[in-house]
């Protein structure tokens, strides 16, 4: 991993971590779906703004490379953050804090059975590791299902699957193609997708009052928390081997928000809490170290 993609991962956890608690000062003021949808055509419109002013040569026109284009933003932006945002309304953060982390374990699933990396038995401890640590630092225990969750449940299952089977599908198309142009289109069809799916609420909607504090959340999930994380990740996604490594540092995100709430509300870090974080750090170097040998890598 060269230090730049490392830095990008870091960046894009930084990020998603503060958004976890950003956002939750957003969708106070706006429908959930309806801010997807305004957040991703503001998106569109800045990367469409940026690749247009940089000069950068468009892909070839093709069937394949727009049809591809549809499945991956299906996947990784209209299915992944309407289920997600949906999954949130209809059950517990506490249950859709845990149920997330299954997205690294979904990944490593994938990618092994499609035979795209190889899984040694130091790299699936690093992430059984990780994944305890994470659950733990979630508290885990406050974890329930029930009646009243079980929708929200899977639903946020459904968005951890489909954002585990966008890393797996999309890297070999995102090696081959302009960054800044894909991350466009992508978020083109997104806004599209996630707007047909908000139209209900479009038509009701009453813009409400916004003072200093809600524009600067609205801003930084906008600039922040969409447009840089999704970029930073599908360039890097493009330029490292094992795609599952993309999907391992989501499990720093509790540590930025675990943090981020200290830094900010002056929460507590707790004994648990540092144990918590030593156990996803450790994961995490035992899943990333290299292995003395590994047989290849099959090419699609």
């Amino acid at each position: 991993m060269t230090p730049g993609v490392l830095i990008a991962l870091l960046v894009v956890q930084l990020l998603f971590g503060l958004n976890y608690v950003i956002s939750k000062v957003v969708v106070g003021s706006f429908p959930p779906l309806l801010w997807a949808s305004f957040r991703v055509i503001v998106s569109a419109v800045v990367m469409i703004c940026v690749a247009l002013a940089s000069g950068r040569k468009h892909p070839k026109v093709s069937g394949e490379f727009f049809g591809k284009l549809v499945l991956f933003s299906l996947l990784g932006i209209i299915l992944n953050q309407g289920s997600f945002l949906l999954g949130l309304k209809y059950t517990t953060s506490t249950n859709s804090a845990v149920l997330n982390t299954l997205i690294p374990i979904f990944t490593l699933v994938i990618v092994t059975v499609r035979g795209q990396e190889p899984l040694t038995s130091k790299r699936a401890l690093g992430f059984v590791c990780a994944f305890v640590g994470v659950l733990a630092i979630r508290k885990v225990e406050n974890f329930s299902f029930s009646d009243s969750t079980l929708i929200g449940d899977l639903l946020t299952m459904f968005n951890c699957l489909c954002y585990a089977f966008f890393l797996s599908y999309s890297k070999k198309f995102l090696e081959k193609h302009d960054s800044v142009w894909t991350t466009a289109w992508l978020f083109i069809y997104g806004s599209v997708g996630l707007t047909l799916i908000a139209l209900p609420d479009w038509i009701h909607f009453k813009l409400p009052p916004i003072d200093e504090q809600l524009l600067a959340c609205m801003t930084f999930a906008i600039l922040g928390g969409t447009l840089l994380t999704y970029f930073l990740s599908l360039w890097a996604l493009a330029r490292i081997r094992a795609t599952s490594t993309v999907a391992l540092f989501v499990y720093l995100q509790p540590v930025v928000a675990t943090a981020f709430a200290w830094a900010w509300k002056g929460e507590l870090i707790t004994s648990r809490t540092a144990l918590s974080s030593f156990l996803i750090f450790c994961g995490m170097l035992l899943a990333l170290t290299p292995g003395k040998s590994s047989p290849p890598m099959r090419q699609e």
